[in-house]
């Protein structure tokens, strides 16, 4: 009867020394899956806006700068809409001249950023913070995506 008792107690002492590391993996999953997700809707964001870019009539411009500041434009615009639809953390994204132009190699290319820069000052999810340890999970200083499209 006295050896199931201190079993008993074993069994207890493993719990209390185990729950703080569950409850960590879990809470470390939550968090990062939270960041990864707003990641991919900013993602999304970008890809959606280069496509819809690229959906021009390029026979109503007879030069490539006219064509290539529509491109511009749409892309900023479609990007402005798109993010005003991204849940609210993620709203205050800047996206002035988000798209731009650029040569790769010679071939001329739509280039839509988005960069969550604050995230440190405004996390997506709270990071605990332990003191000397640090903070736990360890998160990203930004969130940054982009998108290409040759045109």
């Amino acid at each position: 009867m006295k050896g199931r008792h201190l079993q008993f107690g074993a069994v207890a002492l493993e719990f209390i020394m185990l729950f703080p590391f569950v409850v960590a993996m879990l809470y470390g999953a939550a968090v990062y899956g939270l960041t990864f997700f707003a990641q991919y809707r900013m993602q999304n964001a970008v890809d959606t806006a280069v496509a819809t870019a690229l959906y021009l009539d390029r026979s109503a411009y007879e030069e490539s700068e006219a064509l290539s500041a529509a491109v511009t434009q749409r892309a900023n615009t479609a990007l402005a809409g798109l993010v005003a639809e991204l849940p609210q953390s993620l709203r205050n994204l800047n996206t002035d001249a988000a798209c731009s132009l650029e040569a790769v190699a010679g071939i001329e290319m739509l280039r839509c950023q988005l960069v969550y820069n604050n995230y440190a000052e405004n996390p997506i999810a709270p990071a605990l913070d332990f003191g000397m340890l640090g903070a736990f999970p360890p998160l990203p200083a930004q969130l940054d995506v982009n998108a290409r499209a040759a045109f």
